[in-house]
Formats: C-alpha cells, structure tokens, sequence
C-alpha cells in the first residue's frame, strides 16, 4: 500500500542529551520503522538506543523474514545480549537500556512489537486507538485496577519500567499484527510525547495534518506542555 511518512526527534527543553533514535527502511519486501528510546548513563543509554535501531535495519535489510514474529524475537534477543555485554564491559555496569517498538508494514498488513512503553497508536475512521501495552509499573497498576488510564500519565512513577532492553534477563517482546485499510494512520512515539499530550489532541493533530506537518506540530505541542523529556515520534498515513 502506499504511504507517506514522516520521522522526527527534538531533544526538549531540559535534557542535557537526545537519548532517542528512530530509523526507517523501504525494502523489495516491505518497509520497518523502529524508534528506540534510550535512559540511564548518558553515553550508554544513546549507545542502547541507536545500537537497537541499526541492528533491525541491518537485519531487516539482509533478506525477507520468513517468519516475521521469529524475526521479532531473534533481533530482540540480540540487541539485548549487546547491549547488556556493553553495559558490563564497557560502562562500569551503569543504568542504561532502551525502549523499542517496531512497525513493518508486509502486503496490507502492519506487524508490530515492542518492549517497554514506547507506543504505536493507529487513527482509523477519525478514532485513536492505542495497539500496544506498556511494560511498566503504571499499567501494572491499571490492569489491577487501582488507577484509570487517563491518570497515567500523571502518576509519579510512570517511568518505571517492568521489561526494557539491556537486561541480563531474556526480554521477549509483545507481538501483534493489524490489517491496514485505505487512509488508516500510524503513530510510533516516545513517552516524551505521549506523556505530555492527550489523546484528544493527538487526534486532531494527526487527522488533519500530512506527516511532514504532523510531527512538527506534535513537537511544537509537547513543548509547549512542558517538553521535559527528549521527542520522538514518527507517523506513518495510507492512502
């Protein structure tokens, strides 16, 4: 299907780094989007998020997945063993790991993982839908019940992750796949975006702006509301 698209990062207003990296990739087979959000030990937690974002565009570019869920859990896998082998070897075993969420867009159909709480989120007939679940302590306390979505982004431990890339542990990733139709639109985005925008205005924002306006718009919006954390975000609109 055709598309057009639009990826941006912005460093905000209080970081002293842009810890965020995204990519993207238009091969014979299909096209991957990936946006990596790096935290913890300045050096490391870019090193986390560009390494994680070349190793799929690397693995993604060498030959079509025949499984594309295996594809998933294979490079996760690697770049988690990567950067945790970095992270002892080369930066004193400090804090630092990323977030990932990846979109590969195969015939008429997107299929999309992730670890962490970077997020995907589709507009399709003027209604936004978030389609992945953040690994975090937040949602742990939504599934319970002890708070309503709408007051997550508020909470003051939404940073806290429960699953993240850099971990001794093995972290498989959450897997799903969404058929796409004609003028469905595409969000992959940061908790520096998400975290400072409500759904209602990312909305608005995304149904009536093309990509390239989009993302500017989104940025200028998340600065506006604080712009405390690095912005990334990446939007991807089908005709």
């Amino acid at each position: 299907m055709k598309y057009y698209y639009s990826g941006k990062t912005d460093i905000g207003l209080e970081r002293e780094i842009n810890q965020d990296s995204f990519g993207e990739a238009n091969l014979a087979w299909g096209s991957i989007f990936i946006l990596s959000d790096g935290f913890g030990h300045k050096e490391g937690g870019k090193f986390a998020s560009q390494f994680a974002v070349d190793i799929f565009i690397k693995n993604y570019s060498r030959e079509e997945p025949q499984n594309i869920e295996q594809f998933f859990e294979n490079s996760f896998e690697e770049i988690n063993k990567f950067i945790y082998f970095k992270k002892v070897s080369k930066y004193n075993k400090a804090m630092m790991g990323c977030t990932i969420v990846v979109l590969i867009i195969k015939g008429e159909t997107a299929h999309i993982a992730h670890i962490g709480d970077s997020r995907v989120y589709i507009v399709r007939e003027n209604h936004l839908q978030k389609l992945t679940k953040d690994h975090s302590y937040v949602q742990s306390l939504i599934d319970k019940g002890e708070i309503l979505p709408e007051n997550a982004m508020y909470h003051s431990k939404r940073h806290v992750l429960r699953k993240c890339l850099g971990s001794r542990i093995k972290s498989k990733p959450d897997y799903l796949y969404q058929p796409i139709l004609s003028n469905d639109k595409f969000m992959l985005c940061c908790d520096g975006v998400w975290g400072f925008v409500s759904q209602q205005k990312m909305k608005e924002i995304l149904i009536n702006n093309k990509p390239s306006e989009a993302t500017v718009k989104l940025i200028d919006l998340v600065k506006k509301n604080s712009g405390s954390d690095n912005i990334t975000l990446q939007v991807i609109n089908f005709t």
